[in-house]
């Protein structure tokens, strides 16, 4: 499959693309949204952090006995999902990118007091919580894909997640919930971002379950193998 999609840094964005993509998510919300809707989307991560999910081993949660062996593939699905239906809003659209690390701040345009309002979105912003350089060199230092994942999950993931959500958990990002703010998935494409770099410099370390089916269908219900490649999903990163 040709690369069609390009995900860019979201600090290149024009004021139009933010409108553009902000418009597209509001359109998903309500009783009204075409299938499916925003909700779903919230409603699969939920899932997938509870014990029910515990088997598609989604998150490492040790409190519960969940190892995320398909923590990143998963994810990349999922990104990959939520990117195809907000192009039914408008074909051109594509998830931007939250480079965490040159730009530690929350996009001004997902941090504005009405718009979060209007989804029901709470914030406990602690900066501190940030990762830093040291930390996301300390990922991609590592050459085994196990190692990579692990790191990378338990280390600048969750912190991004704690410092935009706060650490009593009182804010969305922090909380099963976390996809309904939507910084997740600008969040999640760097994530996605990073390991695809990663792949680039490792071409022969990948997962060791690669016959291993996502869990659940019809969001998922494909093989780990089928998310290795972001070409072959058609997109790319700027």
């Amino acid at each position: 499959m040709a690369v069609a999609t390009v995900r860019k840094n979201q600090a290149t964005w024009t004021t139009q693309d933010w409108q553009t993509f902000i418009a597209a998510i509001d359109a998903m919300h309500g009783t009204s949204a075409s299938v499916p809707a925003y909700r779903a989307f919230v409603q699969v991560h939920v899932a997938a952090m509870s014990m029910g999910g515990m088997a598609w081993g989604v998150h490492t949660m040790p409190q519960m006995g969940m190892v995320g062996r398909n923590f990143l593939a998963w994810h990349r699905r999922f990104l990959w999902q939520f990117e195809q239906r907000l192009q039914k809003e408008n074909p051109n659209l594509a998830i931007p990118y939250w480079d965490w690390i040159a730009d530690p701040a929350i996009p001004a345009p997902l941090d504005d007091a009405a718009t979060l309002r209007r989804w029901s979105v709470l914030r406990s912003w602690t900066p501190r919580d940030m990762p830093t350089r040291a930390e996301v060199d300390n990922v991609t230092a590592a050459t085994s894909f196990a190692r990579f994942q692990r790191r990378l999950e338990l280390g600048p993931h969750v912190d991004v997640h704690v410092a935009v959500g706060g650490e009593d958990g009182s804010g969305t990002m922090n909380s099963a919930s976390s996809p309904a703010d939507p910084i997740f998935w600008l969040h999640h494409a760097n994530i996605d971002r990073l390991w695809a770099k990663w792949q680039t410099d490792h071409p022969n370390a990948g997962p060791t379950n690669p016959t291993d089916i996502l869990q659940p269908a019809p969001l998922f219900g494909v093989a780990v193998s089928t998310q290795l490649s972001v070409a072959s999903l058609g997109y790319s990163y700027a």
